[in-house]
């Protein structure tokens, strides 16, 4: 098959192929393709040429309507929600994300297709419907040429979409580099808008949660980190949600959020890691002796050979934190020492360790 013959089977599957003579009579095509339109004379170049137009204002209106239907369909039925079917048997999700757009689509068409017939009974003449099924042999050489000469708009739409893509996929990147650098006030914004036109993303969440936590903007970081966990249908935020509560929450309502977070906590050697951010939190509260009593537990875990998730160095950091305000000079310098001898380069701090860099 030779390029213009390649071209040729194109044609006649684009909206620049509407009609076809044969022997005497002209075959117009629908807006919906199978649909065809049989005349029974030839029409004149003019009722043609006044076709194509309306063609392709039809097609253009179809084009228009099915796209806004499916912007609705995200932000309106998918956005809203996307964690009830998440949660739906798979068959059932995909069941209703496919029928009631396809019913809406087609309905769409008829509709559409219905009011081109209109047009046609009333501008060109009445006919009879037949099948469209354009070959080769039937193609006018001269709407061949105006399709062969005709700009390709669409290569536009084709690129609109590609950036829209790009876009959509790199971005969490940009949010992520912007957080690295510690452009805060950026990633979060950036974030922002992001989450306008794609409000179900986890990661993007967990982004401006991150960069909101860095800008001392804790109760929307909170907002952002539940969300996170929403959209993500899991608790992976969850230690980052009690991380940042610590640095707005009265005291006692934290220690109730951290009673309540230890509870929740199936896995034990996580109990622990939360168990060590309360005492490290206590310590920064200064209530040495309560802290105190906590980290001597967690010590006691860890010389037994427990499987704990916390630093073992920062847990006798803090106990010697503890210990030196308690009084009990000796045993603040011994497990000071024990803490920089597990990790000579760290820089211990009471700061929570429970919001993570995404």
């Amino acid at each position: 098959m030779d390029i213009n013959d390649y071209r040729k089977k194109i044609f006649l599957n684009s909206q620049y192929c509407t009609y076809y003579n044969i022997n005497n009579y002209t075959i117009l095509a629908g807006i919906m393709r199978s649909n065809g339109y049989l005349y029974s004379v030839k029409l004149p170049d003019e009722k043609l040429k006044e076709v194509n137009k309306t063609y392709r204002k039809f097609t253009t209106i179809l084009n228009s309507v099915v796209a806004l239907e499916i912007l609705l369909y995200i932000y309106f039925i998918i956005f809203p929600f996307f964690t009830e079917f998440m949660r739906m048997p798979f068959w059932a999700a995909a069941l209703i994300l496919s029928l009631i757009p396809l019913i809406v689509l087609y309905i769409t068409y008829i509709g559409i297709n219905y009011l081109y017939e209109n047009y046609l009974a009333r501008y060109i003449g009445t006919f009879k419907k037949t099948p469209f099924k354009p070959s080769v042999k039937y193609i006018d050489d001269k709407a061949f040429k105006e399709y062969v000469n005709t700009p390709r708009k669409s290569v536009y739409i084709v690129l609109i979409l590609a950036v829209l893509f790009i876009g959509y996929v790199c971005t969490p990147f940009i949010i992520s580099g912007l957080n690295n650098s510690e452009k805060y006030k950026q990633a979060a914004n950036l974030a922002g808008i992001y989450l306008k036109f794609v409000p179900i993303a986890p990661e993007a969440y967990a982004q401006k949660a991150y960069a909101e936590f860095k800008l001392k903007q804790y109760k929307e970081s909170v907002n952002d980190y539940v969300n996170a966990n929403k959209y993500s249908l899991s608790d992976s935020f969850s230690d980052n949600i009690t991380g940042v509560k610590t640095y707005y929450l009265p005291y006692k309502d934290m220690l109730a959020e951290f009673d309540k977070a230890i509870e929740a906590e199936p896995e034990k050697a996580a109990k622990y890691l939360l168990r060590s951010e309360k005492a490290a939190y206590q310590l920064k509260n200064k209530d040495y002796s309560a802290a105190y009593n906590e980290l001597n537990k967690l010590v006691d875990a860890y010389v037994k050979k427990e499987n704990v998730h916390f630093s073992p160095a920062d847990v006798y950091y803090n106990r010697s934190v503890a210990r030196a305000a308690l009084g009990d000079l000796n045993g603040a310098k011994l497990d000071k020492r024990i803490a920089q001898k597990m990790c000579p380069d760290c820089e211990f701090s009471l700061e929570t360790k429970l919001v993570r860099k995404p």
